[in-house]
């Protein structure tokens, strides 16, 4: 998995992010268990919008999804941690175990205001840098 965000040139970039094109991105706090350990772009899913969220699995493709904004470690005393409930996503960039693929969660995400784009090669400038479309 590449990085997901750095400067170059002075430009700013982060892979995870599909673009700024008018779809609205939003953050909010969202619990996990503890003992949890997240990965910014990990897709989570809870059967209730508050509820706690953990890894999706394959049976959770019709559950709650966030994507997590930030790497997190969760202990006994902190379960709190932050993700994006809306905005538009590489899909190549999104953390599933490797036994799962992002389509199967697509229409639920779509449905819920998380937007999926793919990574195209030589769209920002002489670097041929990737980003969504």
């Amino acid at each position: 998995m590449g990085r997901f965000f750095g400067t170059r040139d002075g430009i700013k970039r982060d892979e995870l992010m599909g673009g700024a094109d008018g779809i609205p991105v939003s953050i909010r706090n969202i619990e996990v268990s503890t003992d949890t350990t997240i990965q910014r772009g990990m897709l989570l899913a809870s059967a209730t919008t508050f509820g706690v969220f953990a890894p999706a699995t394959s049976s959770d493709t019709s559950k709650v999804l966030v994507i997590a904004e930030n790497d997190f470690v969760a202990d006994s005393d902190h379960t709190v941690t932050q993700a994006f409930t809306s905005g538009k996503f590489n899909r190549e960039k999104i953390i599933l175990d490797e036994s799962l693929n992002i389509d199967d969660f697509e229409v639920e995400l779509r449905r819920q205001n998380i937007i999926l784009t793919s990574i195209k090669p030589g769209t920002i400038n002489k670097y041929d840098w990737q980003i969504g479309n």
